[in-house]
């Protein structure tokens, strides 16, 4: 199996579909050495599994880290930050697609190959992200674990049955972080699953998060002491930053050799690929791969810190679920449930941050239904359909204004990157 085969063979695993963590068992390996680290919650799986990781390579761990997202999945399987080796991946699929009766979940199918990877290559931790944390009871040794932090997403679910789910992370004898300035709904859930479970719970303090000085689009942060730059912009980034800091802690409570110097290098090393990521400054290009409220709300309020205005933005949405909602918040840079008057007590959120929006289609997604998005978007902004991106972000940038923000699916996103080189 070549690796681009093993890269079509994820991708074609169906999206939805159930598998307990009893069946998910027994395709995952079962070394003694390797320990996992499950984070799940509706946003900042990502940062988090990506600072997590780097702090433990600093410390001199390998370390594998499987991102649930979008794209090939030979580029989101990582060890000590480098791409799994294709022998590796293409072997973990071709024993999948032999052996497995019928083709497996892509969320199970990913999870075990990744864990295999890992496992084949020798490595101490597996820092995995868990949009179904609901198949975390299958990995065999977590020490600790986290709960990002729950927002409104495109399902629908309350905070409260979001929580809920996410907290099937939690299990007796670990630790679990979970993110601060969580939503009183939330934290309450994930309070009472942490009782039910016996597992002790973390809950960074909000004050202890400072920002220090910094250029215009750069981060430095004192949390409890850390230092650090980090490339991850806004407070929400550095709320992930201290839940990634309290995992290294909690492991080291555990028993695991972590130093105060390897938590500050995994801070300042993690690089960010598409979370509000400047690209460059002038004209200002941003990418992001916010699809949420929760992720829209946060890369406006970014933009507002900034005092930045007449943008430009490229949208590609996966699906209509939610759509709506992100647009909103896109616009006003307010969650569902946010009262208008808010605003008030916001400096800056009352006009919009963007003049244009260019909606396009991303890999496996009906053009009419991104038609049917830019119809609905021009209660918000001036939209407009864009049959391919190359033409959307020319038009972006024929636009003049300050500049543009691309924003969307990850895939999408990455590959804005590589055009806008």
């Amino acid at each position: 199996m070549t690796i681009q085969q093993a890269n079509d063979y994820f991708a074609s695993c169906p999206a939805e579909g159930f598998l307990s963590a009893d069946q998910l068992r027994g395709y995952l390996p079962q070394e003694e050495g390797l320990r996992y680290i499950g984070i799940s919650g509706t946003a900042g799986k990502t940062a988090v599994a990506a600072l997590l990781s780097s702090m433990l390579k600093a410390a001199g761990f390998k370390t594998g880290c499987y991102h649930a997202g979008w794209g090939p999945m030979s580029q989101r399987v990582r060890i000590d930050g480098a791409p799994v080796e294709e022998s590796l991946l293409c072997g973990a699929a071709e024993h999948q697609s032999r052996f497995a009766f019928e083709p497996l979940p892509r969320a199970a199918a990913e999870l075990a190959a990744a864990c295999t990877c890992f496992a084949q290559a020798g490595c101490s931790f597996a820092v995995v992200e868990l949009p179904d944390a609901g198949l975390a009871p299958a990995l065999p040794r977590m020490p600790v674990c986290a709960v990002t932090h729950i927002g409104p997403d495109e399902s629908g679910r309350s905070l409260e049955r979001l929580a809920h789910d996410a907290a099937a992370v939690l299990r007796e004898g670990s630790i679990c972080v979970t993110a601060p300035d969580q939503p009183k709904a939330a934290l309450t859930e994930i309070i009472v699953a942490a009782g039910k479970t016996n597992c002790e719970l973390v809950v960074p303090d909000a004050e202890d998060i400072k920002f220090l000085k910094a250029h215009r689009f750069a981060s430095q942060i004192d949390y409890g002491g850390y230092e650090a730059p980090l490339a991850f912009l806004g407070r929400h980034a550095a709320c992930n930053a201290a839940v990634a800091v309290e995992l290294a802690l909690a492991l080291w409570r555990k028993g695991v050799e972590i130093s105060d110097e390897a938590i500050l290098a995994g801070l300042a090393q993690t690089e960010n690929q598409s979370s509000i990521r400047v690209l460059r400054q002038r004209p200002l290009v941003i990418l992001d791969a916010c699809h949420t409220p929760q992720q829209a709300a946060a890369l406006v309020r970014v933009l507002k810190v900034a005092k930045v205005e007449h943008m430009s933005a490229v949208v590609g949405l996966p699906g209509r679920e939610g759509a709506e909602a992100f647009l909103t918040t896109l616009e006003t840079g307010l969650l569902p449930g946010e009262e208008k008057g808010d605003k008030k007590a916001m400096p800056g959120m009352s006009d919009s941050v963007f003049d244009r929006v260019y909606f396009v289609v991303p890999a496996g997604v009906e053009p009419s239904l991104t038609r049917a998005l830019a119809e609905a978007a021009r209660y918000h902004f001036e939209a407009e359909f864009c049959p391919d991106l190359a033409q959307a972000l020319e038009q972006a940038r024929a636009a003049g204004g300050r500049g543009m923000v691309v924003c969307g699916r990850e895939d999408l996103v990455l590959e804005a990157a590589q055009l806008l080189g």
